[in-house]
């Protein structure tokens, strides 16, 4: 069999692009309701992409007066859509600095039932620093911290998850007997951040362990992606950077003693599509005018460990700031934004634009061939297994990929023409 793409969108209200529910393409007074979220899956099923991702923050954005950058629940959102979608993974982040092992295990244990195998759980270590304050802490630990109690958080939850046979349920309405006690275990797990005993109140998972994507792109980051990770989100700009970072994975992934291909690599594109490469560029630009600099730089002042950005003038080179993050700051994003920033030459407004259309992804801009092509030469190259697509706006610009640059891919062989299994971890495997 040929190897395929695997494709993942990345869900979030009505689109990434910042104050883009001002724009007529969206209808933001439908988008906390369960109608909006069906009609984006829906459509995602339609083009036959692995999962639909959902987000979270656990803090409200400093650019909420005028960016819709409010998020639910996602394991609640995935609930309800695991009622709704036939087909399709349904991924979603939950935090390992601030949940407890036990609660993550049995939230996506329960979700991988209600959806019959399709749950997966996409692990971060929290890096913004208002999320603490909404948990009881004056201040978010220090990025080795966050990804020492990770590593832990995750060897939990996966002994959780096994800690039913997966024929521990006997069900015998003759004999009265409902399990075999001899196959559900207890974990009794003594560490350096949690003390659980187990087991889960409800059985083995219909995929035994549950898929876990992971985002994090610095040395640590990615260590724990090649340890237990199936899918990586990464955010890659060039070709060339792209291709070391995948063979970076593939090396650590081997050395973790798994074959070198467990781990899906998948960066992220926001596609902006027209009937010409002209009239997607308009379509940019129409989009691009709704961001508000000011704004978005109150959004990466997060990222940036609450480094005020809105200081600088807008209109000077952005500033060389990868020696004075704070300890909690993240690493890889603004390390990457950064370094976007030197290497092109680009003012603070800029940056602000470029991140404010795809919260820092990068953006294909383009005919459906053309969009069609730049994915091609990705994933031939081996920088990509395939991509988590950011639509700017929602539903219309899923619509837009799904209708024109899926079949296209379909036709040249890259991308599946129908589901093969019907786990979230058969879509993975699938080549």
């Amino acid at each position: 069999m040929s190897r395929k793409m695997h494709l993942a969108l990345f869900a979030q209200g009505v689109g990434v692009a910042q104050s883009v529910w001002r724009s007529p393409r969206t209808s933001p007074e439908r988008m906390h309701g369960l109608a909006h979220w069906a009609e984006v899956a829906a459509t995602a099923e339609r083009g036959r992409f692995d999962a639909i991702f959902v987000a979270d923050a656990l803090n409200l954005s400093p650019a909420i007066a005028t960016d819709a950058t409010d998020r639910p629940d996602p394991v609640a959102v995935l609930s309800a859509l695991s009622a709704v979608t036939g087909r399709i993974g349904l991924i979603g982040t939950s935090s390992t600095t601030y949940n407890d092992p036990f609660t993550v295990a049995r939230q996506f244990a329960t979700l991988d039932h209600l959806s019959n195998g399709r749950a997966g759980w996409n692990v971060v270590t929290t890096a913004i620093p208002a999320a603490a304050q909404n948990y009881g802490s004056a201040r978010l630990p220090d990025h080795e911290d966050r990804y020492a109690r990770g590593e832990e958080f995750v060897d939990v939850v996966k002994a959780l998850w096994d800690g039913w046979d997966a024929d521990a349920v006997v069900a015998d309405r003759e004999s009265g007997r409902w399990t075999d006690g001899t196959k559900i275990h207890r974990i009794d797990h003594h560490g350096d951040f949690f003390d659980v005993a187990g087991p889960l109140t409800i059985p083995r998972s219909p995929q035994g362990q549950i898929p876990l994507a992971q985002a994090g792109s610095s040395p640590t980051g990615m260590k724990l992606g090649a340890r237990v990770a199936d899918l990586v989100f990464t955010t890659q700009h060039s070709l060339d950077e792209a291709i070391d970072f995948a063979n970076g994975m593939r090396a650590l992934t081997a050395a973790a003693g798994r074959p070198e291909n467990a781990v899906r690599v998948l960066p992220g594109i926001t596609p902006i599509i027209g009937e010409t490469d002209k009239a997607a560029r308009d379509l940019a630009v129409e989009l691009g005018s709704l961001i508000d600099e000011q704004t978005t730089l109150k959004f990466l002042n997060q990222a940036f460990g609450d480094i005020d950005l809105t200081r600088f003038d807008l209109d000077e080179p952005f500033p060389d700031l990868r020696e004075s993050l704070p300890g909690n700051a993240g690493v890889s994003r603004p390390k990457l934004f950064t370094e976007i920033a030197l290497r092109e030459g680009l003012t603070v407004r800029r940056l602000a634009q470029r991140i404010g259309l795809s919260i820092g992804h990068r953006t294909v801009v383009g005919s459906a061939d053309t969009v069609a092509d730049d994915l091609q030469r990705w994933f031939d190259s081996g920088a990509a297994d395939g991509f988590i697509v950011l639509p700017a706006d929602l539903p219309v610009g899923l619509e837009d990929f799904v209708d024109n640059v899926v079949p296209r891919l379909q036709r040249r062989g890259l991308l599946r023409t129908h589901y093969a299994g019907h786990t979230l971890r058969d879509h993975i495997d699938e080549c």
